[in-house]
């Protein structure tokens, strides 16, 4: 376990310029969401403890389709566009948000992991 997660760390740093130390507890810049996102990227939504899980297929020309489930069995369909905004990963989702463009900061918490906030509010978190 721990040699695969020496190994995350090491792609994560090489992608994403990032010195070991600064691996964690990152706010991921423009360039950083770019070289993570620009060739397209399926994403983990959610998690234990988040009251959702689910999958996120970004693709490099700017579409996302997937889907999350509520703890209380809900599905979420998500479909829509997404793109980088200054220093925000900004996406529009049909069917959430009332279909408005929400711009989100993107926090590193661990070599595969952010933490995702709008303005100061946490309000999700991705895995890849």
């Amino acid at each position: 376990m721990r040699i695969v997660s020496a190994m995350l760390l090491a792609v994560l740093t090489t992608i994403l310029g990032l010195h070991p130390a600064d691996a964690a507890d990152k706010t991921l810049k423009a360039a950083d969401l770019k070289e993570l996102l620009g060739n397209g990227k399926t994403l983990a939504l959610g998690g234990k403890g988040m009251g959702y899980t689910g999958t996120l297929n970004l693709s490099a020309d700017g579409k996302g389709e997937g889907s999350a489930k509520t703890d209380g069995g809900d599905v979420i369909t998500i479909s829509g566009t997404w793109h980088i905004q200054g220093d925000k990963f900004c996406r529009t989702w049909a069917g959430l948000d009332k279909g408005k463009e929400v711009c989100e900061t993107w926090r590193l918490t661990s070599p595969n992991h952010v933490d995702v906030f709008q303005g100061k509010k946490k309000i999700g978190a991705n895995s890849w």
